[in-house]
């Protein structure tokens, strides 16, 4: 007992002569190796015993953020976004982060702000296509179908698809086709059938395999004979979760 208590005591003389270069290198390296490993909550251990040896390396809360972005800790990586976007403003990379966290934790009205500001600078239907989604949370149809319509108008919406996770599995769907069926059940919100018939065949016509869009047209097709059920949307069953950003270790 006395040994292992010796060597517990030798182990923390050690640690107190490393200098704070070399201790940082330590955790620069447990990060590193969580990371590989997976084990989240070991890296956030280690970003911030590093934040802790150096205080002025701003960078790491970006891998902070991102870690808990990746665990899906959106809380966390909204707050510490929310810092660095306000320390730098042109971090758009960031406030993409921010606004998908903001959209998983149901803060619709602020992740809308922030998808706005995005689009204001990089005219990308994918941030047009997450306003669309969040006007319709919002119930604001109108602005929602104009954001559906330039998407829909928009050749670079040929070129992308968007991963809709459903209550049991996902489906990649093509963006238009995406577009015609969120379009659709804005229409049947506001009790245009032949308008949301319409735009749900479109849907269906552009992804022929687009399992909401036909759940849905077979909701309209139903609603005649006294069918209260609402439509489905990937704005309703589905949690966001793309985003451009990635996790990477800490330069030294």
């Amino acid at each position: 007992m006395k040994k292992f208590t010796s060597t517990i005591l030798l182990a923390f003389i050690c640690i107190g002569l490393l200098s704070a270069q070399d201790a940082f290198d330590v955790q620069s390296r447990i990060y590193k190796t969580a990371l590989k490993n997976y084990d989240l909550q070991a890296a956030t251990i280690a970003l911030y015993n590093m934040q802790a040896l150096k205080p002025e390396r701003a960078d790491l809360n970006d891998s902070l953020a991102l870690l808990y972005f990746a665990g899906e800790r959106y809380a966390q990586a909204y707050l510490i976004g929310e810092g660095i976007v306000t320390a730098d403003p042109k971090r758009n990379d960031i406030l993409e982060l921010v606004a998908v966290s903001k959209q998983n934790l149901g803060m619709v009205k602020e992740a809308l702000a922030d998808y706005e500001k995005l689009y204001g600078v990089d005219k990308s239907v994918f941030y047009l296509y997450q306003m669309s989604t969040l006007q319709y949370q919002l119930k604001r149809y109108g602005e929602c179908v104009a954001s559906l319509d330039q998407i829909i108008a928009n050749a670079d919406a040929d070129k992308q698809k968007v991963n809709i996770r459903l209550q049991q599995g996902s489906q990649e769907v093509p963006m238009k086709a995406a577009a015609y069926n969120v379009k659709g059940i804005c229409a049947m919100e506001l009790n245009q059938e032949e308008a949301a018939k319409q735009n749900f065949n479109k849907a269906i016509e552009l992804f022929p395999d687009f399992a909401l869009a036909k759940g849905n047209l077979d909701l309209v097709n139903k609603k005649k004979a006294g069918d209260s059920k609402q439509p489905a949307s990937e704005t309703t069953n589905t949690k966001t979760t793309t985003t451009k950003t990635t996790t990477t270790a800490p330069k030294k």
